[in-house]
């Protein structure tokens, strides 16, 4: 009994594995009102009697394919025999080295794609459970699974690991459970057959080619293999799976005579087409994010994102099995007749709860929203991935600056808390953590061959906003749901990168200028971004990185430090507390007199006076100075942001803070590029990964319209303009205090908090607040405040 009420441990006795359990609950209010509720869960956890088969023949590479092979997926099937007696309750656990399609007697048990999801495959791979049954019946049934290449064998996404597959491979356990009390299992034990489908290639990156001419015929046997069960994990997190379905709004001829089709939306998934050309003709659908200058098909990836099909003769609907693409539009070649109502746009991404909405009187802020939440949708998909197209790769500086805008717009925290297991997973003996989670191979050439050699590091090194992610997404984990779960579950792991953060600290650097005695506890060694895009700042290459890595990497070694010792604090560990909060002061003192006193700043850098006021550096004595050194800044860039990837996290908010609530408006609706209004003004319908983005329209550069990073405007814009915002962890004590604009003329806003809906709305001079139960909060509104309860409130 207490006023807790969510991330609360179970601490009664084991559960069984394979077993369903029902559990209650009762809640109460200070009025007397009381609620009773209940819902069921089921633990999975088999006794693994299954056994690893693999196919025994070689698959031959695809030809046409750039980079890297792709081959066929490859078919799985068996059949069995049940009992004849009436099924109680059966299970499947299975997974795949690939990824999967399961079927039962023809019949897929649900709608999941890319099972079984992108993991660390070395430490750590997930299984899945389906139940089956109503699709399992006495006495023969079929099974197959159908695996791609998926992430464990692309040249591109393949993560890395020790131990390396050379073909697919499944491992399944099939559970049935009979009314009579009794019990059979079947599993994977080479009895399977295998074979190849209609899918003659599948890669995740260069897309996908199918004949439906081809027919199942010959079947080989498999290999039973002993890779174990060591890294097997029941799936954490819900599924990607189909969310949205979008038609097609358009289609036209560019001037170079394609045939486009305009589904009006950037998105990642794929298309539901139908299909009706003559037998042996081949139709092709190229995905792709925008049009060139003069509106004709524009390829911004490595590869081309290209499906294709060879047609039997007969209508059928065609639609990818083992890649996905990130596109508004569809070039089609290959069929004569190109009608809109045939193709249908299928958003995927691994399924949440939603946690947001926002509404105002302004379109392009209600366009540039949407953007933020389709680039999130889009990017969310098994892990948090940089993009859909070029890299769909974990970056971890993305999520870092993004995890709490994100998790106020969904529930991602079983999505988030699956991620982390796969940054351990790749953290380093010595702390490091890595770039991308998973850590995949196209980075082992950028990290050992690139920039190592070039910074003079002989092994991967912390890269500073990119590796801090093991410790600030778990931070802001706490800070929006109030889970300590997250917290202790990452403990270790953030211990470790801490401690490799101090050892680095205690290099001395040398080449700055700066006595010892401050060098020593200045994080800036080795290689890390900087500021990373910079507007003003030349594209390409990593020399610029130097420029500005200096004062970056000192300036999140210390905040990572500080959300440290906070953390510490939190669980328990109050002798940690107190030693990362000394490291904390030794390195706050080492930045103010090595880097601020001592005038080390760059007078030309936005981002380094951003980043010295929102981490609490400015000496007082200095503040005056970095203010107006800062607001000259803006004011010689005709106020229009130059902060790189990092410090635009933090503009706005620092602008506030420093008392310039003005200019942190005026960027919010500057529509000069760069800012977020001329993306929307633009017609961008996600957020762009570089703020130049649309000049790849002339240039063809590669880059990506879909990047969420940028959207963390969208933290600023709730906390500040719609006034959602709380002094505790879990918001369990809101403070509701809006900045009124006057180009607004109404606001709603809404998120979902751990006690339930918190809204604001507001019109002129009224406002209308909602405090969900087991909440209060502080209301600032046209100079008054008040403190209130949970209920509706109407003020003004």
């Amino acid at each position: 009994e207490s006023r807790e009420q969510a991330f609360i441990e179970y601490r009664g006795k084991d559960l069984l594995p394979c077993t369903e359990y029902c559990w209650r609950v009762t809640v109460w209010d200070n009025q007397g009102n009381l609620a009773k509720a209940e819902a069921f869960f089921e633990t999975a956890e088999p006794d693994w009697q299954a056994r690893w088969v693999e196919i025994s023949r070689k698959r031959e590479a695809a030809d046409g394919y750039r980079y890297g092979n792709s081959y066929p997926p490859a078919l799985f099937r068996r059949s069995f025999e049940l009992a004849q007696k009436i099924i109680a309750r059966a299970r499947i656990y299975a997974t795949a080295i690939g990824v999967y399609k399961l079927k039962v007697n023809g019949t897929n048990p649900d709608d999941r794609e890319f099972a079984p999801e992108f993991t660390s495959y070395g430490k750590l791979h997930y299984y899945q459970t389906y139940d089956v049954s109503k699709l399992l019946h006495g006495g023969r049934n079929d099974f197959e699974m159908y695996v791609g290449d998926g992430w464990y064998f692309s040249w591109q996404a393949s993560s890395v690991y020790d131990k390396e597959f050379e073909e697919p491979s499944v491992l399944y356990q099939i559970e049935v459970w009979y009314e009579d009390g009794t019990h059979e299992t079947v599993v994977s034990d080479g009895s399977e057959s295998c074979a190849f489908g209609k899918v003659l290639a599948s890669d995740l990156f260069q897309g996908e080619r199918q004949d439906m001419r081809k027919h199942i015929t010959e079947s080989y046997p498999v290999v039973v293999k002993d890779y174990g069960y060591d890294t097997l994990m029941a799936q954490p997190m819900d599924p990607v799976r189909p969310v949205k379905q979008l038609p097609a709004v358009d289609v036209f001829y560019t001037p170079k005579g394609e045939c486009i089709v305009d589904f009006g939306q950037v998105l990642a998934g794929r298309a539901r087409i139908k299909v009706d050309i003559p037998a042996n003709e081949e139709a092709v659908f190229e995905y792709f994010e925008v049009l060139d200058k003069d509106g004709n098909y524009l390829n911004t990836m490595f590869a081309p994102q290209r499906d294709s099909v060879i047609s039997a003769g007969e209508p059928f609907v065609h639609e990818a099995f083992f890649t996905f693409h990130g596109f508004r539009y569809i070039k089609v070649t290959g069929i004569r007749n190109v009608r809109k109502e045939d193709f249908t746009a299928i958003l995927l991404t691994t399924e949440k709860e939603n946690a947001g909405s926002f509404f105002c009187s302004e379109p392009r802020l209600n366009r540039l929203y949407q953007n933020i939440r389709w680039s999130q949708w889009n990017n969310m998909m098994s892990v948090p991935t940089d993009c859909p197209t070029r890299e769909k790769a974990g970056w971890t500086g993305d999520i870092l600056i993004y995890a709490r805008t994100a998790l106020m717009n969904e529930n991602v925290t079983s999505f988030l808390t699956s991620w982390l297991r796969n940054v351990r997973a790749d953290q380093k003996i010595d702390g490091t953590v890595m770039i991308t989670s998973p850590f995949v191979k196209i980075y082992i050439s950028l990290v050992w061959n690139v920039v190592n050699p070039e910074f003079g590091n002989k092994e991967p090194t912390n890269v500073a906003g990119w590796s801090d992610a093991i410790v600030w997404v778990p931070y802001e984990m706490y800070q929006i749901t109030g889970n300590k779960v997250i917290l202790r579950e990452n403990y270790e792991a953030m211990s470790r990168y801490c401690r490799a953060l101090i050892h680095t600290a205690n290099q001395e650097c040398g080449n700055m200028g700066i006595p010892t005695e401050y060098d020593k506890w200045l994080v800036n060694t080795g290689f890390h971004f900087g500021e990373w895009l910079v507007p003003s700042e030349p594209v390409g290459g990593f020399d610029i990185c130097k420029a500005s890595s200096y004062y970056v990497a000192p300036f999140f070694a210390y905040e990572t430090m500080r959300r440290m010792s906070v953390i510490a604090d939190v669980i328990g560990e109050k002798e940690d507390a107190v030693f990362y909060n000394s490291i904390t002061q030794k390195m706050k003192s080492a930045i103010q007199r090595g880097l601020l006193y001592a005038d080390k700043l760059p007078k030309d850098k936005m981002g380094a006076y951003v980043l010295a006021f929102a981490f609490g550096l400015v000496p007082e004595d200095l503040e005056k100075v970095y203010k107006g050194q800062l607001v000259a800044l803006m004011e010689r860039n005709e106020n229009r942001l130059d902060t790189g990837f990092l410090p635009t996290a933090f503009l706005l908010d620092v602008l506030c803070d420093i008392g310039k609530e003005n200019l942190a408006h005026m960027l919010l609706w500057q529509n000069r590029m760069p800012s977020w209004l001329y993306q929307v003004e633009s017609g961008a319908t996600a957020i762009w990964e570089a703020w130049n983005a649309d000049e790849a329209r002339e240039t063809g550069r590669q880059v990506s319209f879909d990047h969420y990073a940028f959207g963390v405007v969208d933290d600023w814009i709730i906390r500040k303009l719609c006034g959602i915002d709380s002094d505790t962890p879990g918001y369990s004590h809101l403070r509701i205090a809006p900045q009124k604009d006057q180009r607004i003329e109404w606001l709603k806003r809404s998120f979902i908090s751990v006690a339930g809906e918190v809204k604001v709305e507001y019109k002129g001079d009224t406002m209308k607040v909602t405090i969900p139960p087991n909440s209060s909060a502080m209301v600032e509104w046209n100079g008054m405040k008040t403190e209130v309860g949970s209920g509706t409130y109407q003020f003004g």
